[in-house]
């Protein structure tokens, strides 16, 4: 797997991960976590995380089910979680 940034700069960071672990989790505040850690290196040196509200976590899995399931067609959607970003950042 390979998780890549891109930063509006214009700077980027990709890591690929060969041996990790995926964990999900639902949270205290009714989002959906999804967590994955390299297996060789501690979270420090290999960690990708994200959070999404329940609704947004409900269609990220249709959409890996049907990708899954040979659907060729790619599945797009918008998830406004501006609210949750300026709580974060405050």
């Amino acid at each position: 797997m390979n998780v890549q940034l891109n930063y509006v700069t214009g700077q980027s960071y990709s890591v690929d991960f060969s041996n990790f672990k995926a964990k999900v989790s639902f949270n205290e505040a009714n989002r959906v976590d999804i967590l994955f850690s390299d297996q060789e290196y501690d979270l420090r040196r290999g960690y990708a995380a994200f959070s999404l509200p329940i609704s947004k976590a409900q269609q990220l899995a249709h959409a890996i089910l049907a990708a899954s399931a040979g659907d060729i067609e790619p599945i797009e959607f918008v998830v406004d979680d501006s609210v949750k970003a300026q709580q974060i950042a405050a």
